[in-house]
């Protein structure tokens, strides 16, 4: 309603002004008059108020509108701010995860920091920002606090190209623990692992962990690789088939550690 009202005074706006100029001019000429003048004052007073009052309300609107903006704006500051601390706090808690992994672990490893994800059908893949001026060299093992998730392919001075664990090509060797059974492990889909060639009188549960069984030239014994989720034990096979659950989502990897050959004593 006040948005037609202002269109319209906008439209008229000639008009109006020769109007309040006559009201001026009379107020001039009955100036002398305080009675007549009071009188006057009072009949131009009924005839501006209605139209004042729309325009106080749309400006009134305005500013009301314009405060909002300005609300709007520090709320969606206030929320960016939160998000990044909040950002800040996970890091920091991963950052120290991994140190305390480090620590843990009896191997020699050098921290490094994903700068690139490739994935393509033939191949899945990260680039790492260390090479082999940190003493990094071809098939070094690249482990997360959580497990392997694959081994160097290519390096270069100051960077490397790891080879993930969800490559169809890619293999370990591993055994399944407290059983001790062994087994070829490789890449299924989502996240899921199968192990092949496990002895089919090999007791296998649900739960059990699997590490690396130390038959391989590059991985050393005992390294996480993941926890079994299923057994399939077919009657008209000779072995079991073990699915078994990694925990990192490689796609959000962002730090590693690739395992020198040199094992600290």
């Amino acid at each position: 309603m006040f948005g037609k009202l202002f269109v319209l005074i906008q439209r008229n706006k000639h008009h109006i002004v020769l109007i309040l100029l006559i009201l001026i001019s009379l107020i001039l000429i009955y100036n002398t008059d305080s009675n007549k003048y009071n009188r006057l004052r009072l009949f131009i007073n009924k005839f501006v108020s209605p139209l004042q009052s729309p325009l106080i309300k749309l400006k009134q609107l305005s500013v009301a509108a314009e405060n909002n903006k300005i609300l709007r704006e520090r709320l969606i500051a206030s929320e960016h701010a939160k998000k990044s601390i909040l950002d800040y706090e996970v890091e920091n808690f991963r950052l120290k995860q991994l140190l305390n992994f480090k620590t843990q672990i009896n191997y020699n490893l050098v921290p490094a920091t994903i700068t690139n994800m490739g994935l393509s059908p033939n191949l899945s893949a990260v680039t790492i920002n260390i090479g082999s001026d940190s003493g990094v060299s071809k098939n070094n093992p690249v482990i997360t606090p959580n497990g392997i998730i694959g081994k160097i392919s290519a390096v270069n001075d100051n960077s490397a190209i790891v080879h993930l664990i969800n490559d169809s090509d890619f293999r370990i060797s591993v055994r399944i623990m407290p059983n001790g059974s062994t087994g070829i492990l490789r890449w299924h889909k989502n996240n899921i692992c199968e192990v092949h060639e496990v002895y089919k009188n090999s007791i296998v549960n649900v739960g059990d962990r699997v590490v690396t069984s130390g038959l391989s030239d590059i991985f050393p014994p005992d390294l996480h690789v993941g926890n079994v989720i299923n057994v399939v034990d077919d009657r008209s096979l000779f072995q079991k088939r073990v699915l078994v659950q990694i925990d990192d989502n490689l796609s959000s990897l962002s730090h590693v550690f690739v395992l020198i050959d040199q094992q600290i004593k």
